[in-house]
């Protein structure tokens, strides 16, 4: 699914437009509701990416599947809320997590890494944070190319048919995920040293589509969730 969320976040309508905008939408709501106790901002919230979801026609499968794993896992982490704080404080929780797997879902398929890292390093500070980023983004591909092909090898061997196989071939197959990913990181390394790596990753430019129309609409919005949610009305 990684690489089918990065291939789509390339070609989303929405794509050209500039990652500031993107970041400063998807992600300064999730800071400003960590600080809400109250379920109507958040609902707003919600109810907001969800249209921004339609409008930029994001793969649903993914959204959905994407928001859930994080709402069941906000779910079975607060069970013990329910018991020291009260129902209406995991129902918070259990909202709160719904909203930030919409938010950075959206950021995810309308926002290709590359975007970022582009944008982030042209400041010197953060240039060799960027070039760790780039590495590590290849790193964690290898490790799910080499876990797709060890699953379906065990698999179609019938390894994964009773409860004591799949116990057994999963810890056989961690194994071999970590060996093989050893292997294959020496190999890029020699790639990239014979291509003559000097240190650093170049950035081709890229033309994004800023607006501060658009811009303005964004920090209006904040600017009114934040008053929402400081504010009881």
């Amino acid at each position: 699914m990684l690489k089918l969320i990065m291939a789509l976040s390339r070609i989303n309508k929405i794509s050209k437009i500039h990652p500031v905008e993107k970041i400063l939408l998807s992600i300064f709501p999730i800071i400003v509701i960590g600080f809400c106790q109250r379920a109507i901002p958040i609902i707003g919230n919600i109810m907001v990416f969800i249209i921004l979801h339609l409008i930029c026609e994001n793969n649903k499968k993914i959204v959905v599947k994407f928001t859930l794993g994080i709402t069941i896992f906000a779910a079975i982490s607060s069970i013990t809320f329910v018991f020291d704080y009260g129902l209406n404080y995991s129902v918070i929780i259990l909202l709160k997590s719904l909203s930030a797997g919409l938010c950075l879902s959206f950021f995810s398929l309308t926002t290709a890494i590359d975007d970022v890292l582009l944008i982030l390093s042209k400041n010197n500070y953060l240039r060799d944070i960027c070039d760790i980023a780039k590495s590590m983004e290849r790193f964690i591909l290898l490790i799910d190319e080499e876990w797709r092909i060890l699953y379906n090898s065990i698999k179609s061997r019938g390894g994964f048919d009773g409860v004591k196989l799949k116990i057994e071939n999963t810890g056989k197959m961690t194994g071999l995920l970590f060996i093989n990913t050893m292997h294959r990181w020496k190999n890029i390394k020699d790639g990239i040293d014979s291509r003559g790596y000097k240190g650093y990753m170049p950035y081709l430019n890229k033309d994004f589509n800023f607006s501060y129309l658009r811009f303005g609409g964004i920090c209006i919005y904040l600017l009114g969730l934040s008053t929402l949610i400081y504010i009881n009305i």
